[in-house]
């Protein structure tokens, strides 16, 4: 039965469309030598995710680009999760406090799940 809860069948509602951000705070571990890992950190956000920023780009890229988010939808709890994960997994980092916002565009409040670890 706990098969069927995860498949398509057991699911009310799917994900949409929206615009979504993350609030991601990171404590990063002591090291006088380092640089802050700002660069790799969105890096690690945006293939965990598999939803990477597009600004300006050219409509046949921007079909690709909505196939690809079509092909990959999540809750913002999802997201959350993938990024709990992620980050305590990533190296230099000993906590972290997170907020996945989807701005609904279906309802009058925005969907918000949060995780943090060691923070």
């Amino acid at each position: 039965m706990a098969a069927w809860l995860g498949s398509e069948e057991g699911i009310l509602a799917t994900p949409h469309s929206q615009r979504s951000f993350v609030e991601c705070r990171l404590r990063l571990a002591e090291d006088d030598n380092a640089e802050l890992p700002i660069e790799r950190s969105i890096d690690r956000i945006e293939q965990t995710l598999g939803t990477a920023l597009q600004t300006a780009v050219k409509r046949i890229d921007e079909q690709a680009f909505a196939l690809a988010n079509g092909q990959n939808l999540m809750f913002c709890e999802d997201a959350a999760r993938r990024l709990d994960k992620a980050l305590r997994q990533a190296p230099g980092v000993t906590g972290f406090q997170l907020k996945v916002v989807h701005a609904e565009s279906l309802h009058a409040h925005d969907a918000v799940a949060r995780s943090e670890w060691n923070w």
